[in-house]
């Protein structure tokens, strides 16, 4: 997942048009529309905070969002961070900065052993 899917997601979610949103958020609807098409990256915290509020974003997905902001996520750590709300924050956005040079995970069953992994070194 990476920031221009997660967005897409989000306004899919809502049914929200680049109109709509533009109304919610007070940000031009042609750039949300290249950070939903990922021509555009990098938004500054203040169109973070301003697509989760117009998103109705929760926490974790505030968080999730910020996240994707300054790196892609694997589908499958993803699908963790959205589903699996008994894990802490702290260690699912640990793990996603985890580099194995070239071992990644890219199962969730990878990705629960690495929280483990980790848990048990600190």
């Amino acid at each position: 997942m990476d920031l221009a899917g997660f967005i897409e997601r989000a306004r899919d979610k809502k049914d929200l048009s680049f109109r709509k949103l533009e109304r919610a958020s007070d940000l031009d609807h042609a750039y949300i529309w290249h950070l939903a098409k990922g021509s555009k990256t990098s938004p500054s915290e203040t169109t973070l905070e301003k697509l989760s509020e117009a998103l109705s974003l929760d926490e974790r997905e505030r968080a999730i969002l910020q996240l994707l902001a300054e790196q892609p996520i694997d589908d499958a750590l993803f699908n963790l961070m959205i589903t699996r709300r008994d894990i802490a924050w702290d260690e699912l956005r640990d793990v996603s900065r985890v580099s194995n040079r070239g071992d990644r995970q890219t199962t969730e069953e990878g990705w629960l052993k690495l929280i483990e992994h980790m848990r048990e070194l600190f």
